[in-house]
């Protein structure tokens, strides 16, 4: 797993030098070493030196010159020693998790979610502020204070911070410099250059539901093919296809939420009518003036017009599931902040709706409930800084 150098080699013929020599240099094998050496610490805490060796089949001379340069960066730390009946005992290593943080935003219409996560991609750190959202470089600069207000709170240090992700209810430029689509918060063409231009490091934005789906992937390493169904105020989607999101030719793969499902239906936000988002977001089924716990707290409680309303909802959910199912015969995950509100009672329902949709009377088990229940678009959206600190480690750290 660990030492998988054979695959750098290639057939060659007798006197011919092997190609590798062209291609990779000691530098780029002892690289590889540094980063082999800090994830077999990462998956396997408080291990020793001879641990390592043993895993990766590398020298004990190499492991140490390793162990010290990630000392020295402090991204790791000795953790007192290890049980031994004979002889010396050995000393103990770990990463230091919070050696490294990445910030995640979710951006309302009238707040603002700050998440710090570690190198686990554990939360460390969230606040919630109060911030009218307009698509002006004035908001940038409110935003911007909030951003370094919390990192003085928490005493985060300016060089400990790997990167500031934005999840916005809109579709984002590949590189996440603007925003390409943003009729939600009438923000289409905006660019995040003046925020980046207060911080040192990348700062991008990201499509709120494909932070949802980083987070449910986080959680869900094993998840293969799957379609993610995030069910917040607005509804969004992706694709996952081995165990990737897939975004499209121009990013616009598992935008569910404008499939028609009501034809000359009600009027969505995009200016088309019947589109999901109409009838199976959380504005639909909560309505104007409930928060989303009250309408389940309702719910529970039997309140009539709630329950109507509970099975209408689900009459269009079940119908969405249905369709998206016959296109793509994967895993279904109903996730988001309003998806994360639903009982057991409540996925049961869905699926036995679904049940009675079907054409072929699937077995309904293929829709699951999301295991990211809060905080899913704040904490995906500073995952991509995490997964490419821990890509990058060997080139990053100092050699």
């Amino acid at each position: 797993m660990y030492n998988d150098f054979s695959k750098w080699f290639c057939e060659y013929d007798t006197g011919e030098e092997p190609a590798i020599m062209n291609t990779f240099s000691l530098t780029d094998i002892k690289k590889k070493n540094l980063s082999d050496v800090y994830h077999f610490i990462y998956y396997h805490p408080d291990c020793s030196k001879q641990s390592i060796a043993n895993a990766l089949e590398i020298s004990l001379p190499t492991v140490s010159q390793h162990l010290s340069t990630l000392l020295e960066e402090r991204l790791i730390e000795k953790a007192g020693q290890l049980a031994s009946a004979v002889g010396r005992r050995a000393a103990a290593y770990r990463i230091i998790p919070d050696a490294r943080i990445a910030v995640g935003i979710e951006i309302l219409d009238k707040k603002v979610y700050i998440t710090a996560l570690n190198l686990y991609g554990k939360k460390e750190a969230k606040e919630r502020y109060s911030l009218v959202f307009h698509a002006d470089d004035l908001y940038f600069d409110d935003l911007q204070k909030l951003v370094k207000e919390f990192m003085q709170k928490y005493r985060y240090r300016e060089e400990q911070l790997l990167g500031i992700g934005l999840g916005i209810q809109g579709l984002t430029s590949p590189d996440g410099a603007r925003v390409t689509y943003g009729k939600i918060l009438d923000c289409t063409g905006w660019s995040i250059g003046r925020f980046a231009g207060y911080f040192r490091v990348p700062c991008r934005f990201l499509h709120d539901a494909e932070c949802a789906s980083n987070s449910e992937l986080w959680e869900n390493p094993q998840i293969s093919d799957a379609i993610y169904l995030s069910i917040g105020q607005h509804l969004g989607g992706a694709v996952i296809l081995g165990g990737e999101l897939q975004k499209g030719l121009t990013g616009k793969s598992g935008t569910f939420e404008h499939m028609s499902l009501v034809p000359d239906g009600r009027t969505c936000y995009c200016g088309r009518k019947g589109c999901a988002e109409c009838y199976c977001s959380g504005e639909f089924l909560a309505g104007p003036g409930m928060e989303p716990e009250e309408f389940f707290a309702k719910k529970e409680q039997g309140d009539a017009a709630c329950l109507e309303r509970w099975e209408e909802y689900r009459r269009y959910l079940s119908m969405l599931i249905n369709n998206l199912h016959m296109v793509m015969e994967n895993t279904i995950i109903l996730g988001g902040n309003i998806a994360s509100l639903f009982s057991e009672e409540d996925i049961a329902a869905v699926r036995a709706d679904v049940l009675q949709r079907s054409t072929f009377l699937d077995d309904v088990s293929y829709i699951i409930q999301g295991k990211c229940r809060s905080d899913a678009v704040s904490i995906g959206a500073a995952l991509p800084f995490i997964k490419e600190f821990l890509r990058d480690i060997g080139t990053e750290a100092a050699m």
